[in-house]
């Protein structure tokens, strides 16, 4: 009966709903940091600074997510955006300004 009940908690189908639902707050974020500093791109190797940091931002979206606690979801959304745009716009900046 005990080995009933571990099945039963494998086969859980709403994990798979979570990660496939997860997946498109990163895809935003990215897309967007990549829309949002086409200004900066002036050469090739621009292009691909600006790229790499918007792939990392896309990454790195869930895990400074979820080091937030703040209960209201909708604010926690809009300050990870805040504080992941204003650390890409000031990365973007600065190794284009280099190059």
């Amino acid at each position: 009966m005990k080995e009933k009940n571990k099945n039963t908690k494998e086969e859980n189908p709403s994990q798979i709903i979570i990660t496939k639902k997860r997946l498109f707050g990163g895809y935003i974020v990215a897309g967007l940091i990549w829309v949002f500093s086409q200004n900066f791109k002036k050469t090739a190797l621009d292009e691909l600074i600006i790229l790499i940091i918007a792939i990392g931002t896309g990454f790195l979206y869930y895990p400074l997510k979820s080091k937030i606690k703040i209960k209201n979801e909708i604010l926690r959304i809009i300050l990870t955006f805040i504080i992941i745009e204003i650390v890409a716009g000031g990365l973007i900046g600065f190794l284009t300004a280099l190059i």
